[in-house]
């Protein structure tokens, strides 16, 4: 009698256990998919603020493009403008690079006779690129474009295809 008592007793606890079995395995997937969630958040997180970062740099560039106290050096197919120390370059009907190539800007220090790397940029389907020049329009003598290898160079690989130099600010 007393071994009929105790199957109910481990019937109870073998359910317990693979109870206890599938919530942990539930609890590991749930974790799982907790911190995949947890690294897309963070990486759209860091998409947001790269895309505001570069909205607010656009709008900057147009106010700049638009102010009167502007300077502005045209160029064939486009302008580049300064005003105060930043420099955009505004292009339009620009054909797409030749496959694995780039356009990338170069700058010229005040007093140097070397070109510096910038950004590299590809236009947009209509051939239109805005770029935000990374350098101090006080401290730049020449701003220019070339084609170059995707990724960009360290130093220009082929003949500048826009150029400019600035006047005295």
């Amino acid at each position: 009698m007393k071994h009929a008592a105790v199957w109910p007793a481990y019937l109870v606890a073998a359910v317990c256990v693979a109870i206890a079995l599938i919530s942990s395995i539930a609890n590991i997937s749930l974790l799982g998919q907790l911190k995949q969630q947890q690294r897309e958040v963070a990486n759209l997180t860091e998409r947001s603020t790269s895309l505001a970062r570069s909205l607010s740099g656009e709008r900057t560039a147009l106010f700049d493009m638009l102010d009167s106290h502007a300077h502005h050096y045209a160029i064939g197919n486009g302008e580049v403008v300064t005003r105060g120390s930043r420099i955009d370059l505004a292009l339009h009907e620009l054909s797409e690079p030749p496959h694995g190539q780039v356009y990338q800007v170069w700058t010229r220090p005040v007093g140097s006779t070397k070109m510096s790397p910038a950004s590299t940029f590809l236009p947009d389907a209509r051939g239109v690129a805005l770029v935000i020049v990374p350098a101090d329009a006080h401290a730049t003598s020449e701003v220019a474009v070339t084609i170059e290898p995707e990724g960009g160079s360290k130093e220009p690989t082929a003949k500048p295809l826009i150029s400019v130099a600035f006047d005295s600010q």
